[in-house]
């Protein structure tokens, strides 16, 4: 009965429109005068054991029902979903790999293609947002390390007050500080001459950049209230930025305890979950991220979990059944992976910007001469 109705659905599968980035009708909105011709079959090994062909009579290129879905050029359909799972709960690569009877490399993949789609399941997120955030932003930064303690490295995470929705997030490069032993600063040194010197201003420079993208979020004549520690970056950053926009900046000691009554606690709170949920932010752990795309990737897969698929509280039936986004009107109901990542998002139509094609791409570099050459398949785009 399965195969009968996997078989029907192929038949009667309506591609809503072109795959191919270059063609016309791939960002249009409007469909309505799109033509294309049904070309056959193709057979596959995998059930229903064929699949409909297609070719776009604007551009002439061929395509076919799966190009839309998630297992396009994958050999094992739903992984996508299974891993992250897998990722929000805790498990590190090696784990999941022997949970899903895969290599370690399968599910290395995985995690990069999700981090993608998840880059990009926020952007469309963030366009429906536009002009609605009417609430507080929190913003403060987790500190960890990739690779080694001596890349030390910050989440700079934005969060809204009010629903907890986890709004912006940024990967930022730091030199190492604090007490070191004479070995370890000459190993800092060396790497210092080796690799050059991380941007001693990135986390000013991030945050600007991280502010201008909530810009259209907000409503008409709304002045952002933003809520920090007292780190100076921060402020200067904010500084800059009301050239362009109207902020509010209050600063919390750090001093102050971390509990609900803090203004900051909405961003604690995520970060605490973050250390609980990730395998790579453990503490003392050797499944910490070897480079920082691969930190950030993980920190963008669980943005989409604490967004979509988590509740807000796991106290109360009706909160744990409420996510951030639901808050919002954004979504109806909890979204969990099969449903997030069923089919594949496109990064021209989804509003992937210049700014944020490094991270898509995994090419972010915690130092300047740093070695990063990632393998970008040609279906992420």
């Amino acid at each position: 009965m399965a195969l009968a109705e996997d078989l029907a659905a192929e038949r009667e599968f309506v591609p809503p429109f072109c795959p191919h980035p270059t063609c016309p009708f791939h960002r249009r909105g409007d469909h309505r005068h799109w033509r294309f011709a049904r070309r056959g079959y193709r057979r596959v090994q995998r059930a229903p054991g064929r699949i409909r062909r297609f070719r776009c009579s604007s551009c002439g290129g061929w395509f076919s029902s799966s190009t839309f879905r998630e297992d396009y050029w994958t050999k094992r359909p739903g992984l996508s979903a299974a891993v992250y799972d897998l990722i929000a709960d805790g498990k590190g690569l090696r784990q999941a790999a022997r949970t899903l009877r895969v290599s370690p490399t399968t599910v290395k993949r995985r995690q990069r293609w999700l981090a993608r789609q998840a880059l990009l399941a926020h952007l469309q997120l963030m366009r429906r947002l536009q002009g609605r955030l009417d609430e507080p932003v929190v913003l403060d930064g987790m500190r960890t390390f990739a690779g080694s303690q001596h890349e030390v490295a910050e989440l700079n995470t934005f969060v809204a007050a009010g629903s907890g929705l986890h709004l912006e997030l940024d990967a930022i490069p730091l030199r190492r500080m604090g007490r070191m032993t004479a070995a370890q600063r000459e190993e800092r040194a060396r790497r210092d001459r080796r690799l050059g010197r991380p941007d001693p201003r990135a986390r000013e420079r991030i945050t600007l950049a991280g502010l201008s993208r909530l810009r259209p979020l907000l409503a008409p004549d709304r002045t952002l209230v933003l809520l920090t520690d007292e780190e100076p970056a921060y402020g200067r950053a904010v500084a800059r930025a009301r050239h362009t926009m109207t902020i509010d900046h209050e600063t919390v000691s750090s001093r102050r305890r971390r509990d609900s009554s803090n203004p900051l606690w909405r961003v604690n709170h995520l970060h605490r979950f973050q250390r609980h949920s990730l395998a790579n932010l453990k503490r003392e752990t050797i499944a910490h991220s070897k480079v920082l795309a691969g930190l950030l990737d993980r920190a963008l897969i669980h943005r989409c979990f604490a967004n979509f698929t988590k509740g807000v509280s796991e106290r109360r039936a009706e909160a744990s059944r409420t996510t951030p986004a639901m808050q919002l009107g954004l979504a109806r109901r909890p979204l969990r992976g099969e449903e997030l990542f069923r089919l594949r998002r496109f990064p021209r139509r989804a509003g992937l910007t210049e700014e944020l094609r490094v991270v898509y791409e995994g090419r972010l570099r915690a130092r300047p001469r740093e070695h990063v050459r990632p393998y970008v398949p040609k279906v992420a785009y």
